[in-house]
């Protein structure tokens, strides 16, 4: 999964015709169940305003891009979130099925809420230390903890946060790549 993540991270950060073009090579490459075949040809302002409880005006644009994909990217067996902007506590823009399934969590719920609400007992400190450092310094980070679905039931994610650059050239939000590595609760 390590090669899909990198994988999903790089073609995130594209522009949006690069990100057209390398979007079937990622799918077949990584033989990815779908994308969103009703968005694939969509602008992101007109993906926005095809999402249940989202108003165009709600987002930036650079977030609406990024969403734009991350609807595309709806099913991938990773989780992304969208999160920022940074400067108020990193709340969730946007979370993709994948995420909403592995979480327990809808996007309704999480929308504005921090992903450390994830966190409960047995999470590592010294995991959620290390991804503070990278919010803190603007670098990727990847750590595994547990984290805990909306039903409390634990389950060990390996977590990717990458700073995004905006168009002003600061780091306004954040991409967070989940996978559920362990999901037993023991």
């Amino acid at each position: 999964m390590a090669a899909l993540r990198d994988a999903l991270i790089e073609t995130m950060l594209l522009d949006e015709e690069q990100f057209r073009r390398r979007l079937p090579d990622l799918v077949d490459t990584h033989q990815l169940r779908t994308v969103d075949p009703d968005h694939a040809g969509d602008s992101p302002a007109g993906i926005i305003r095809a999402l249940d409880g989202f108003e165009t005006g709600s987002v930036t644009p650079f977030e609406r891009e990024y969403i734009a994909k991350m609807v595309r990217l709806g099913t991938a067996p990773l989780g992304l979130a969208l999160t920022g902007p940074a400067y108020q506590d990193n709340p969730v823009r946007y979370a993709t099925q994948t995420l909403q399934e592995m979480t327990g969590y809808s996007l309704a719920t999480l929308r504005g809420e921090n992903l450390r609400l994830l966190q409960g007992p047995a999470t590592d400190p010294e995991a959620v230390a290390t991804l503070q450092e990278g919010i803190d310094i603007w670098e990727r980070r990847t750590v595994e903890l547990w984290n805990y679905r909306a039903d409390g039931t634990r389950f060990k994610n390996r977590v990717t946060i990458v700073p995004l650059t905006g168009p002003d050239g600061s780091i306004t939000n954040w991409l967070g790549v989940q996978e559920a590595i362990d999901t037993a609760d023991s």
